[in-house]
């Protein structure tokens, strides 16, 4: 996604593509195929699955919280010295 297209949505109501390759960049992966779904599904809409939300969802929001807490439990990533 090029620098132009994501300030050009800066101002627009639609901006759930730049918020999910955002979501990118918090390290969350794309769900485009049936083999990528969580085990059970997901409980609500998610912005990673293109086309299935135009907004970011609680789910989402868990699912960063979950990521985050994955990575920090990481010892090599974050060394105490």
């Amino acid at each position: 996604m090029s620098d132009d297209y994501i300030l050009s949505t800066l101002n627009s109501d639609e901006v759930h593509v730049t918020e999910h390759e955002m979501g990118h960049g918090f390290g969350l992966p794309d769900f485009y195929e049936e083999n990528d779904h969580p085990p059970g599904g997901f409980p609500t809409p998610t912005i990673m699955w293109a086309g299935n939300s135009s907004k970011i969802t609680e789910w989402d929001t868990w699912m960063l919280r979950y990521t985050w807490s994955q990575i920090k439990k990481d010892a090599s990533r974050f060394p105490t010295r």
